[in-house]
């Protein structure tokens, strides 16, 4: 059982490293734009979800951001607490509805889930600090502009989870995955 542990662990540390990769090759081939509108450190959160269940997913998501805005500055501060849900969210989620249901339903469901959960981390974030708040805007906005990250996200997912469980076997425990 010790060595599933490790194995999944490198796991979750290859995919929170691509996740600190992506958004800095999005960056650098298409600027900041590139990244609001694909959210490439989504993807990697997703994946670890799907693949590992909803703890590694959690963890994945919730250091995924932190480190990118300790070692690259991005994201930002101001968006930084609100991002740190919103993955986390993704992470947690797509492991969870991954055991009970098919790929596809469970990363619609974790996307919905990720971003509700972005929703009211901002509402609550205006409430605390009191601002006025215009969190139902600001998702719709974000899953507008984010819509081609979206779609990309339900295209590459399942495949880049499936291949994973079959190249690294004893990875996951969902025997669907293979």
């Amino acid at each position: 059982m010790q060595r599933f542990s490790t194995r999944r662990l490198c796991a979750a540390a290859m995919l929170l490293a691509l996740g600190l990769l992506l958004p800095q090759i999005f960056h650098m081939v298409g600027g900041r734009p590139a990244a609001s509108v694909f959210s490439p450190m989504h993807l990697p959160v997703l994946i670890c979800g799907l693949l590992l269940g909803p703890l590694y997913g959690a963890a994945v998501g919730l250091l995924t951001p932190i480190l990118s805005a300790l070692l690259t500055g991005m994201p930002p501060a101001a968006i930084l607490p609100f991002m740190v849900c919103e993955l986390t969210a993704y992470g947690l989620t797509a492991g969870a509805l991954s055991r009970r249901f098919p790929l596809y339903p469970a990363l619609l469901g974790a996307q919905i889930t990720g971003r509700l959960v972005y929703a009211l981390a901002l509402f609550a974030g205006g409430a605390l600090f009191g601002m006025d708040c215009a969190a139902p805007a600001s998702v719709i906005t974000s899953v507008v502009t984010g819509l081609p990250g979206i779609l990309l996200q339900l295209a590459l997912a399942p495949v880049l989870t499936r291949a994973l469980a079959r190249a690294l076997p004893g990875l996951s425990a969902d025997a669907r995955l293979i």
